[in-house]
């Protein structure tokens, strides 16, 4: 009888353990090796924020030198709005503020978007280069030092 109890807490213990993982339906697989693979929504490079709390997605303009920056929640599914101004990015060794994006078909406004912009003379969508984020504000959680390469992000 003890023996039949126990293969069962293990049977239950095992199938909890092989369930556990993302917790949202978002797709995702392997990539690389790496773990799971978020797709990024607006063909970008994704870094991930603390243990899936949060998403940035770095995405070259329509124009040579414009860059967008996306807030985006851990499954890069859904826009987070976030109250800073201003994000600092340093790209490819240079400092380029990316302001926050008002867009009145969204609501969003300066201090509430999920979209930042700006502008980097010399890189493209095509561009290789190294970024640093000194902090950014999601959900009141500040992150710091944040660094990744463009294109490949970093998960």
């Amino acid at each position: 009888m003890k023996r039949n109890r126990c293969i069962i807490i293990l049977g239950a213990t095992l199938a909890l353990l092989l369930g556990v993982g993302c917790s949202s339906d978002h797709a995702h697989d392997d990539h690389g090796g790496h773990g799971h693979y978020h797709e990024a929504p607006h063909g970008g490079s994704l870094v991930m924020l603390g243990d899936h709390v949060a998403q940035l997605e770095l995405v070259a303009g329509s124009e040579a030198g414009d860059w967008n920056l996306y807030v985006l929640d851990g499954g890069a599914e859904r826009f987070v709005r976030i109250e800073q101004p201003a994000v600092r990015l340093t790209m490819a060794g240079s400092e380029v503020v990316f302001a926050a994006v008002a867009n009145p078909d969204t609501g969003e406004t300066v201090g509430n978007t999920a979209q930042f912009s700006g502008r980097a003379a010399g890189l493209t969508g095509e561009s290789e280069f190294h970024v640093e984020i000194d902090e950014i504000v999601v959900f009141g959680q500040p992150f710091t030092d944040i660094d990744f390469d463009y294109p490949e992000g970093k998960h």
